[in-house]
């Protein structure tokens, strides 16, 4: 392989696959985090106002002064919202795509190493290490890619 072709292919397909992978992983981690805590906080605050509920019932312990309705609004609204996010985590699959991406990612970050230092495949006899970078990293992105089929294909089958 010609070495200015294979440069091209290092800048233009290798790292802009690198910085794809790294962003997108980095975007999922951080939105689910972000699921996550808004979960846990409201999760933690609903069995408060469940028992605030219950204080806030008997007139004899009117506590914050806050009215048992409000409570209540404020109950459901919490369950609310729980429930979407927790749909949403699952629909949206936050956490799988963040792993996804990053295990993409790690793979593909050590060819560059090996291919420099001669280390494996790269490091054979009368090997082409060029056309064996190329090959190794479009098997990676392709394996990545092929976990695609059969979502996309389970969705056109429900349409």
């Amino acid at each position: 392989m010609d070495k200015a072709v294979f440069d091209e292919y290092v800048e233009n397909r290798y790292r802009k696959q690198m910085d794809y992978y790294s962003k997108s992983s980095s975007k999922n981690q951080k939105k689910y985090k972000q699921f996550q805590w808004i979960l846990i906080i409201l999760s933690a605050l609903t069995p408060v106002l469940a028992a605030l509920n219950g204080v806030t019932s008997s007139n004899s312990l009117k506590i914050f002064n806050v009215g048992s309705q409000v409570v209540q609004i404020l109950l459901v609204v919490i369950s609310s919202i729980v429930a979407i996010l927790t749909t949403g985590l699952k629909t949206f699959r936050y956490q799988d795509l963040w792993i996804k991406y990053r295990t993409t990612y790690e793979l593909l970050k050590p060819e560059i190493y090996y291919y420099e230092f001669n280390i494996g495949m790269y490091g054979s006899a009368g090997a082409d290490k060029e056309s064996v970078f190329v090959a190794r990293v479009e098997a990676i992105l392709n394996t990545e890619h092929s976990q695609w089929q059969p979502v996309s294909k389970s969705q056109d089958d429900k349409k």
